[in-house]
């Protein structure tokens, strides 16, 4: 909660990229999004007062910083400016998928990113290594990175990433402290708030998971994932609504851009209309912050 009793609401866009995968039994076949979709989703962010972290994956599907068209090369530079919306960038890692190759700058066959998160055996200097080279790749398309967001769900992720976030936190490699983790979803808390997992020097990493499943805008982008009332119905029930009436310092979803953009996503209205709904009915309870602000709040009452 914030100094003057309001709960800081927040969300994470996830998979954010000039392509969307569609996930069917005959494949996954790629389809393009244009950059003003994204750039209509920042616009509303910033005219209706919001807050978030949108993951910026420079090799999901494509090579931002190589660009192969004039696609590529629009979201290349458009992600450099979001910043100026409210919008915090999260690393999702480099790929979203395989392992990449700094060196050749290409991915790398065999283990996932999302599996070597969980893998028990990898060192801290080896994340140490792979996060610094993925903030470098973001710092050439001008992005500076405030937080995680991790590929999947990661429960019982290696205790070295949260070392390895702290410690970079501390070497100046992030612009705060203070840096922001979402690897999990849990609907069960009556309240929520940022957790210390790790500390390095000055550094530290928190645990910030989302409260409510993704039922605005799923990566699937089906209909049966569309749900509002599960997050505020009109007559105020709802998880949000929960989370909020309990005095939770904080509340905040998840969204995948599959499901969200405004030109092939089917959540798009929703995500509108779950908006309304806050400012309606909470509107003098809750105050808008990106998971950087949260996290950094949290930090402060550290002692040193």
């Amino acid at each position: 909660m914030t100094v003057d009793g309001r709960t800081a609401v927040s969300f994470y866009l996830d998979d954010v990229g000039p392509y969307v995968t569609e996930f069917s039994k005959e494949g996954k076949p790629m389809h393009p999004v244009p950059v003003s979709a994204l750039e209509e989703f920042a616009e509303f962010v910033k005219e209706q007062g919001l807050a978030g972290a949108v993951s910026v994956i420079p090799g999901l599907n494509c090579l931002l910083t190589e660009p192969k068209n004039d696609l590529e090369r629009d979201y290349a530079k458009f992600v450099g400016r979001l910043s100026t919306y409210n919008l915090d960038a999260h690393m999702e890692i480099m790929t979203h998928g395989p392992l990449f190759n700094f060196d050749e700058m290409k991915p790398i066959e065999g283990t996932s990113e999302a599996e070597w998160l969980d893998d028990p055996n990898v060192p801290l200097e080896e994340y140490l290594r792979y996060f610094r080279n993925t903030i470098r790749v973001g710092r050439k398309l001008g992005v500076t990175y405030t937080g995680l967001s991790t590929p999947g769900t990661h429960p019982k992720m290696n205790p070295n990433v949260w070392k390895a976030l702290a410690r970079l936190a501390d070497e100046g490699e992030f612009p705060n402290p203070a840096v922001p983790v979402f690897a999990v979803i849990d609907e069960s808390p009556p309240v929520m708030r940022p957790v210390l997992v790790a500390r390095s020097g000055r550094g530290a990493s928190y645990d910030m998971p989302s409260g409510v499943w993704d039922y605005i805008a799923s990566w699937r982008n089906s209909p049966d994932w569309i749900d509002v009332d599960r997050y505020l119905t009109p007559q105020g029930k709802g998880r949000m609504a929960d989370l909020i009436r309990n005095g939770s310092p904080t509340a905040i979803f998840h969204m995948h851009w599959q499901g969200l953009n405004p030109a092939t996503g089917l959540g798009w209205p929703a995500f509108q209309e779950l908006i309304r709904r806050l400012n309606d009915q909470f509107g003098d309870r809750i105050v808008w912050k990106r998971p950087s602000e949260i996290a950094l709040e949290a930090y402060k009452n550290l002692d040193f």
